[in-house]
């Protein structure tokens, strides 16, 4: 029967670099969709632009991020 090995990876099986690759690229997807949102949401509250709002962005959009990386950590392996 022929080897279904290919380079240390088993046929039909996920392998650790193809998980942490899919979830960098959902997470980095959900980054920019969160802080499309969260920036849209804070205009329409009429924050003004600034460093604060900059911070409350970036970390919203982060925590969103992290958050999808998990959940596609544990419904792909």
């Amino acid at each position: 029967m022929a080897n279904t090995n290919m380079n240390g990876v088993d046929a039909g099986n996920l392998n650790m670099g193809s998980l942490s690759m899919t979830s960098i690229v959902v997470s980095t997807i959900a980054y920019f969709v969160a802080a499309f949102f969260i920036k849209r949401y804070l205009v329409e509250m009429g924050i003004p632009k600034g460093m604060t709002r900059g911070m409350v962005i970036f970390i919203g959009a982060a925590a969103i991020s992290y958050a999808v990386a998990y959940l596609v950590g544990l419904v792909v392996s």
